[in-house]
């Protein structure tokens, strides 16, 4: 598992030093969302709790984190700010994955 380096953060995350810790080791954090990527994935991105995430069925999966929420909607809602984001910042809507993980955004 990867992050990218300025990773987006929702609003309720209070210790993102913590859930980032936990994150690297394997922890599952309670009611933590990841945002990720996968290149080998059919899906643009991927919402995965962080519990999902260490499952045996994902944890094979390369994947990259680019934002953390807590709660599902709250993970919804950055979604949706990180797509405006990069469209803002000129990033095209089908180059939004490779722009995300080569931290071009």
């Amino acid at each position: 598992m990867n992050f990218i380096e300025n990773m987006y953060v929702g609003e309720s995350v209070d210790d993102i030093e913590t859930v980032y810790y936990s994150l690297k080791r394997g922890i599952p954090v309670f009611n933590t969302f990841c945002i990720c990527i996968n290149e080998k994935s059919k899906n643009t991105f991927d919402i995965l709790s962080s519990r999902e995430l260490f499952s045996p069925k994902n944890s094979n999966i390369d994947y990259t984190i680019i934002g953390v929420a807590f709660g599902k909607k709250e993970a919804l809602s950055l979604l949706q700010y990180i797509l405006k984001d990069s469209i803002k910042k000129g990033v095209s809507v089908l180059d939004i994955k490779r722009a995300l993980k080569e931290g071009d955004v």
